[in-house]
């Protein structure tokens, strides 16, 4: 089953996250390492935020200790631990340019909240399109779901959550969220591409 891994690393920058993928050989998506679905960098308030999805867990440990470990180490990255959830639901959407990443991360965000939310979203219907570039919803260990989107603008992401997150949160009685929002800096498309 595939996974989600998320890596925040305050402290971290750009420069050193591109010299890394420079010593892991990684330029574009002819290189993605075996595993990857799907990968996305982005710019928190204090450093970097990476949202990855890999065919497994066991994918991704296998690449981060043969390759990204060492690579972040040479840089002198600080270090940070990944954290994993099992992918719920992952949807390639009709969105072109990958701008912006979402993330909601709500302790109390059940699957099947999340699954009544999504019965009653346009988006989610057989046959429609979600319009973010993608979406990635996420069991975390604990049971709860943390959804990690990819939208062209923060706009894009404000206007959908308005016409569409909203009232199905208020259906399922689901309240509102604070959600994380980073400008992406890179994706890259694995196997999935």
């Amino acid at each position: 089953m595939s996974v989600l891994m998320t890596l925040e690393v305050p402290g971290g920058t750009i420069e050193q996250y591109e010299r890394a993928n420079e010593i892991m050989g990684i330029a574009g998506d002819d290189d993605a390492p075996d595993g990857l679905l799907y990968h996305v960098a982005g710019l928190s308030d204090d450093g970097i935020v990476i949202a990855d999805v890999w065919r497994s867990e066991e994918d991704f440990e296998r690449f981060f200790s043969e390759l990204a470990a060492p690579a972040l180490a040479e840089v002198g990255m600080p270090e940070a631990q990944p954290a994993y959830a099992q992918v719920h639901n992952h949807t390639d959407g009709t969105g072109s340019e990958p701008g912006t990443l979402v993330i909601i991360d709500v302790d109390d965000f059940t699957p099947d909240m999340y699954d009544q939310m999504t019965a009653n979203m346009e988006a989610h219907a057989e046959g429609n399109s979600h319009p973010a570039v993608t979406h990635i919803a996420a069991v975390k260990p604990n049971g709860s779901i943390v959804v990690v989107d990819v939208w062209e603008s923060p706009e894009a992401f404000a206007a959908f959550a308005q016409s569409q997150i909203a009232p199905a949160g208020e259906q399922a009685g689901f309240g509102p969220v604070e959600p994380r929002i980073h400008p992406i800096h890179k994706t890259l498309s694995g196997e999935a591409a």
